[in-house]
C-alpha cells in the first residue's frame, strides 16, 4: 500500500503543521504559479494543481486525518524518498524537459522550473547513489538539462543541493559549474546590451539632430 502523493511536501510544510499554516503555504504557492500569472507554462500550471490538491486534502479536517491515517500505515522506513523508483523519477524529468521545449521562454516561470526539480529530489538526497549507477546517471544528466533553463542564482542554489552527489558524479559538479560561467556570460551580455542600445539610439538621435540642425 502507498499514497500517491505527499501533499506536506508539495506544500513545504511538516506534518504537524496547523491548518493555518497550510493554509498560508497554500496561498504563497498558488500566488506565485496560478496560471493566470504564468499564461502558457505548464510546469507552473502543474505545481499549482498539486498545491490545489494538496490544499483540499490537507485544509479539510476530516479528509486530513483519512490521508494522516493512509500515510502512517506504511512503515517510516518505505517514506523515506525517494518513494518513486529511479526510472520513475526519469520519466517525470524526461517530462517536465519536454514540457520545457514547448515553453515560451518569455513566460518560463524559472521559479516554478526550479521548485519542479526540487520535488523530485530525496529529503535526503544520499538516498540516490543506493539506486542504479546507470539509470541514476541517466536522472541526473535530464536535471542538468533542465538546469539550462535556470537563472545563475537558481543554478546556484541546484548546485549546492546537489554537493552531496559529486564525490561519485565529478562530471555532474563540471557541468553544473561549466552551464553557471554560460549563464553569468550571458545574463551580464543581456544587462550590457540594453545599456549599448540606449547609447546607440542616444548616437543616433544626436546625428539625426545634427544633421536636421545644417
Amino acid at each position: 500500500m502507498a499514497i500517491a502523493k505527499d501533499y506536506y511536501r508539495i506544500l513545504n510544510v511538516k506534518s504537524s503543521a496547523t491548518t493555518a499554516e497550510i493554509k498560508r503555504a497554500y496561498r504563497k504557492l498558488a500566488m506565485l504559479y496560478h496560471p493566470d500569472k504564468n499564461p502558457g507554462d505548464t510546469i507552473a500550471a502543474a505545481i499549482f494543481t498539486d498545491a490545489a490538491e494538496a490544499y483540499k486534502v490537507l485544509g479539510d479536517a476530516d479528509a486530513r486525518k483519512r490521508y494522516n491515517y493512509e500515510r502512517y500505515l506504511i512503515a517510516e522506513e518505505e517514506y523515506k524518498r525517494p518513494v518513486e523508483t529511479i526510472e520513475t523519477l526519469i520519466e517525470h524529468i524526461e517530462k517536465l524537459n519536454a514540457s520545457l521545449k514547448t515553453t515560451d521562454p518569455f513566460r518560463l516561470n524559472k521559479n516554478a522550473l526550479l521548485y519542479a526539480i526540487q520535488q523530485l529530489m530525496p529529503d535526503d538526497i544520499l538516498l540516490l547513489p543506493g539506486t542504479n549507477k546507470i539509470l541514476l546517471q541517466q536522472f541526473l544528466q535530464q536535471v542538468s538539462i533542465a538546469a539550462a533553463y535556470l537563472s545563475t542564482h537558481q543554478t546556484k542554489q541546484l548546485i549546492e543541493l546537489m554537493q552531496p552527489l559529486y564525490a561519485e558524479h565529478e562530471w555532474l559538479q563540471h557541468e553544473l559549474n561549466t552551464l553557471l560561467r554560460q549563464q553569468h556570460k550571458q545574463e551580464r551580455w543581456e544587462k550590457y546590451k540594453v545599456v549599448l542600445a540606449i547609447v546607440l539610439a542616444a548616437v543616433l538621435c544626436l546625428i539625426i539632430f545634427l544633421v536636421a540642425a545644417k
